[in-house]
Formats: structure tokens, sequence, C-alpha cells
């Protein structure tokens, strides 16, 4: 008996943690205006669509600091790699709020370019 409600409780644990697996690679977060991102959402993940009015590259890095905006204001992209983009591109960007010097900016996890 004991053995068979072990057997349950393990086999339920193991599909717990695949189903929250499979749904933190999958679910995105909802689309907010850059206005709308503060201090409160600090190290929480995003989703934001911007117009791309600046890039700087640091080839010696492989970074790049990507300056997007929207109709409400701009924030600041850091991507861990070297891009091929334009200014005036149309972007989606999925990624963690970040403090840099006192502002905030996005570490970009995913971009769409639209």
């Amino acid at each position: 008996m004991k053995i068979n409600l072990l057997k349950i409780s393990l086999s339920i644990s193991l599909i717990g943690i695949l189903l929250l697996l499979f749904l933190a690679n999958t679910l995105q977060p909802k689309p907010i205006n850059i206005q709308g991102i503060n201090n409160k959402l600090l190290n929480q993940k995003v989703q934001v669509q911007g117009q791309i009015t600046s890039i700087k590259t640091y080839h010696d890095s492989n970074f790049q600091v990507i300056l997007i905006k929207d109709s409400t204001g701009k924030i600041d992209i850091t991507i861990n790699q070297i891009l091929n983009l334009t200014i005036n591109q149309n972007m989606t960007v999925i990624g963690k709020i970040t403090g840099y010097k006192g502002s905030l900016q996005i570490q970009a996890e995913k971009i769409i370019i639209t």
C-alpha cells in the first residue's frame, strides 16, 4: 500500500515539474508600453515593441545596445551578440528589466523583427 502511494506521489510530482518547465518556456509576457516600465518591474520579464532609434555595437565584447522608442517613451535594449539591425526597424523584444547607472534597460532574451 505504501509503495503504491509512493509511486503515485512521485509520478504526480514529476508530471507537475515537467508541466512547469513546459509553461516557463512557452508562455510570453503581455506587451507593455515603455512608459509602464518602472523600478517595481526590476528583474521581471517583459515584452515591448518599438522602433530602433540608435545602435551601439561593441565588437570587442560581442555586445550591442539598441535604443528603441514607442509612442510613450524610449528604453535601451542590451544584446549579448551582434545582430544585423538598422535604424527605423520595428522590433519586439522579450527580456528582463535591469538597472544600469541609475536607469532601467532590458536585457534581451528574444528579438523579433517586425
